[in-house]
Formats: structure tokens, sequence, C-alpha cells
């Protein structure tokens, strides 16, 4: 059985996975794998938590849509 994307934003456990997602990406051990590392010169940590932040605003944004309406 396939799911759409719209029948996946429309369960509740998918949002719960997604807001534990946001922890754990965030969280001390995932953020030490890019410790020394760089990409064009920018240190690799900066461009992982931009990268995260910017999924989870996306996210809120998806969220805020699903019940604002």
């Amino acid at each position: 059985m396939a799911f759409s994307i719209r029948d996946l934003l429309l369960q509740n456990e998918f949002w719960v996975f997604l807001f534990v997602l946001g922890g754990v990406l965030l969280n001390w051990p995932m953020l030490t794998l890019t410790v020394g590392y760089s990409v064009m010169g920018i240190p690799l940590i900066l461009v992982y938590i931009a990268f995260i932040w910017f999924a989870i605003i996306l996210v809120l944004y998806l969220f805020d849509r699903r019940y604002s309406g």
C-alpha cells in the first residue's frame, strides 16, 4: 500500500516522528560528527546546522498550514 505525501502529512504519528528526529539531529553526538571538516572553506558544522534549521522551519510551515485552514 503506497502512501502519498498528503496522506503522510495527515498522520499525527508522522509529526511526532519529525519532532523527535529534529531533536536527535541537533543533539551532541550528531553535531560532533561534523567537527574538523569543511566544505568550500566553510566549517561543516555551520552547513549542517543551517540545513537542519531550514528543514525544521519547513516542517513547521507545513504543520501550521495543515492546522490553520
